[in-house]
């Protein structure tokens, strides 16, 4: 519930003379609160956005004449603590007010009611705040004109506060099977969402050790790796230089063959030109195909005898 609250403000000065500190004064301001006027609906005066409507502001405080003071907000079974729609609202309420009320005379008053788990004690929290550099202070209250209540008997009737507070008790006891875990009170589905957040952690952390032996093996196989690719490449140049060194001593071999080769040739050919000629001074002379046919055999017994001394 929330409505405006009126009354009258007063500055009381209080002088005091002695002998031996002279004059002193001390200026106090006091608030008088002595009546109220509700909201009719909680969408009455302000919107969604937290905006105040002015019109409707100007029709409650058209309905008295006593000085604009503040407002008050009732709600059961919740913190001595302003919310954040509160904070909002009494934002918005100053600058609509600021023509009519010093923002540092604009209060808010906060009432909230409670009670224990028997239900033996009845709380209701109240009291007065400004706002000062962005926070809500509390501000020194003192309840007059109530006589002495300490002394009355118990009301055969409960009030509307210890009524609604016992209303609110039950509908939370017939919920506290499904929501809470008793005795400790505390909601199960905190104790299931903590639980869910420890299993995680230990999930991470397992994953987290996990990635770090894999990496540490990763780096091991890729220094196996990076040894293997320099022996090979050590090996393959080995092989190359034996293969290069093999290479130019069988081309040694074959070109010392050749020459062997083309000494006999040559010393056969010479041998039978040698024989042609003796042939020739004797009387016998050859015919040139039987002379060509003579060379061809001769070079071929020399084929011969080539391969068979290799061998």
């Amino acid at each position: 519930m929330f409505g405006f609250l009126f009354g009258m403000r007063v500055n009381q000065t209080e002088n005091r003379i002695s002998d031996s500190q002279g004059h002193l004064s001390n200026t106090n301001t006091l608030t008088y609160v002595s009546s109220y006027i509700p909201w009719s609906g909680a969408d009455s005066l302000y919107h969604r956005n937290g905006l105040v409507s002015m019109k409707t502001m100007n029709t409650l405080l058209q309905q008295t004449n006593q000085i604009l003071l503040g407002w008050y907000s009732y709600r059961h079974n919740s913190k001595f603590k302003p919310s954040l729609k509160e904070y909002n609202l009494h934002t918005n309420l100053l600058k609509a007010v600021s023509c009519v009320v010093c923002p540092n005379d604009f209060l808010f008053l906060l009432c909230t009611t409670s009670c224990s788990e028997n239900n033996s004690t009845h709380i209701l929290n109240h009291g007065f705040m400004q706002l000062l550099d962005r926070q809500m202070t509390e501000v020194p209250m003192t309840v007059v004109n109530l006589g002495d209540t300490t002394r009355k008997e118990y009301h055969q009737i409960g009030n509307a506060t210890v009524t609604a507070s016992l209303r609110i008790k039950h509908i939370l006891d017939n919920h506290r099977e499904n929501h809470l875990s008793s005795p400790s009170g505390q909601m199960k589905e905190v104790q299931k969402v903590l639980l869910l957040a420890a299993t995680l952690n230990n999930g991470m952390k397992r994953m987290a050790s996990e990635v770090v032996e894999s990496e540490t093996l990763l780096k091991q196989l890729t220094d196996d790796v990076c040894v293997l690719k320099q022996l090979i490449t050590q090996s393959e140049l080995q092989e190359l230089f034996a293969l290069s060194s093999a290479s130019q001593n069988e081309t040694q071999d074959i070109l010392l063959e050749r020459k062997e080769k083309d000494l006999e040739e040559n010393q056969q050919l010479e041998l039978f030109i040698n024989t042609f000629s003796a042939s020739k001074h004797n009387g016998s002379i050859l015919s040139a195909s039987d002379l060509l046919v003579a060379i061809d055999e001769k070079k071929k017994e020399t084929q011969t005898l080539w391969q068979m001394n290799k061998n």
